[in-house]
């Protein structure tokens, strides 16, 4: 089981700063993925203001009476809740902003510290020292906390690479330490499998690793969901 769920206190969850992910649901020209952060909260008034979600770099001021879910992400679980916009434009300070209605409790979904999604992604690695020429990997997974790669060399448990993934428009391991944690298998191609744990990842780098495999997720959940109708 990948999760499990739980109602709790939006008091107690929710923070100036957390990424967030916007799911518009109506109206239809509207319908996607947002990024957006936690940008204030008044618990008094029940008024929730994001940063003004964005899709590929552009801001979009979702008008009033947009239905969306919103989903506030934390390193172990992410916080979901259902409603629709009040308003959008810029706040006193000039700041562009939506604020939405949000409730008392808010369904808290526990997941796993690292869930892994089955992805191909083309990136390049280098062994024991960043000034070699980079050699060339795809994944065949990959979590927040690692991956499972597919190499033409022969690499052993406890090994350090460096590897460079572009991931989104925004996210990129540059030379980032890894470790060679243990050899999955080799391909018909003669390609070695391996998987890999990411080094020295910071709470930040971390938190966005989370955010970006939980909207493939969501990703491939909708494409799914749309192919068998």
């Amino acid at each position: 089981m990948e999760y499990y769920t739980e109602l709790v206190n939006a008091k107690d969850v929710i923070k100036p700063g957390q990424n967030v992910i916007v799911e518009v649901s109506a109206p239809e020209d509207l319908e996607g993925q947002y990024k957006s952060s936690v940008h204030d909260v008044d618990f008094e008034r029940g008024i929730l203001t994001l940063s003004m979600p964005s899709f590929k770099g552009r801001l979009v001021p979702l008008p009033r009476g947009t239905r969306c879910t919103v989903m506030i992400l934390d390193s172990s679980a992410i916080y979901v809740f259902r409603t629709s916009v009040l308003e959008s434009g810029r706040d006193e300070d000039g700041f562009p902003v939506t604020k939405v209605p949000f409730p008392e409790r808010l369904r808290k979904i526990q997941r796993r510290r690292f869930k892994r999604i089955k992805i191909f992604l083309e990136g390049t690695y280098r062994v024991a020292s960043r000034d070699e020429p980079p050699k060339r990997f795809v994944t065949k997974d990959f979590s927040a906390g690692g991956m499972l790669m597919v190499a033409e060399d022969i690499l052993t448990p406890e090994q350090i690479i460096y590897v460079t993934l572009e991931l989104d428009e925004d996210l990129k391991l540059k030379d980032h330490p890894a470790r060679i944690v243990r050899e999955a298998g080799i391909l018909e191609t003669g390609e070695r499998m391996y998987g890999v744990e990411f080094l020295n990842v910071s709470p930040a780098l971390e938190r966005k690793l989370v955010s970006f495999v939980f909207k493939k997720e969501i990703e491939m959940r909708n494409k799914e969901r749309s192919e068998s109708e």
